[in-house]
């Protein structure tokens, strides 16, 4: 391989990666896999013996690509002293929901499920571990109970992801803010009154 040069495999699975987040899993072929990498088809399947494998490297490459970029959106957000956790929460859901290729994670796990191998949930568990992890680090700034924690991401993915995974419009984000403001506070006032 030459310097500078991403393997060949590396760049089948950037090839493929683009395919599924555009078709989908049950659309995208070999075939179009070797076209589109400029790759002979032996050379895929040297590679990657079946489209699941495929399917499986792609979803770890993009795993890895969340880390990065999540991990530099928080960065940067630990650096606005003056956010709110609310808006700060709202800006990491959108910077996750935000990207095609991991609505198609979701898209094609939810809808392919009955092809995938035990070995491929646990690559989307570790998938979604990094929006948790990166949200967690940013509760970590505030004091946020693990309920709290809880609630304010089943209301966000009902809100933003589930929205994004249908074509819909998201909640309007003042609105999403107030809601889930109005959840930690009448949290609060729970604890107080025991």
């Amino acid at each position: 391989m030459a310097r500078g040069r991403p393997s060949k495999k590396a760049h089948i699975v950037e090839a493929a990666g683009g395919l599924f987040t555009q078709q989908g899993y049950q659309s995208t072929s070999i075939d179009q896999v070797v076209a589109t990498a400029g790759v002979s088809k032996p050379t895929v399947y040297s590679n990657f013996p079946t489209k699941l494998v495929l399917w499986e490297m792609v979803l770890t490459s993009l795993t890895e690509q969340a880390q990065d970029e999540m991990e530099k959106a928080l960065l940067h957000l630990q650096s606005k002293k003056e956010l709110s956790l609310i808006a700060g929460w709202i800006l990491l859901w959108e910077a996750w929901v935000n990207k095609a290729e991991r609505l198609a994670v979701y898209r094609i796990l939810l809808g392919e499920q009955h092809k995938m191998l035990p070995s491929t949930f646990v690559l989307f568990t570790e998938f979604e571990a990094v929006l948790e992890s990166i949200l967690s680090a940013w509760i970590a700034e505030f004091s946020v109970s693990p309920m709290n924690f809880f609630t304010l991401k089943a209301v966000s993915k009902e809100a933003l992801l589930t929205p994004a995974l249908m074509n819909q419009a998201m909640m309007n984000k003042t609105e999403l803010e107030c809601q889930l403001d109005d959840l930690l506070v009448d949290s609060s006032n729970i604890k107080k009154a025991k």
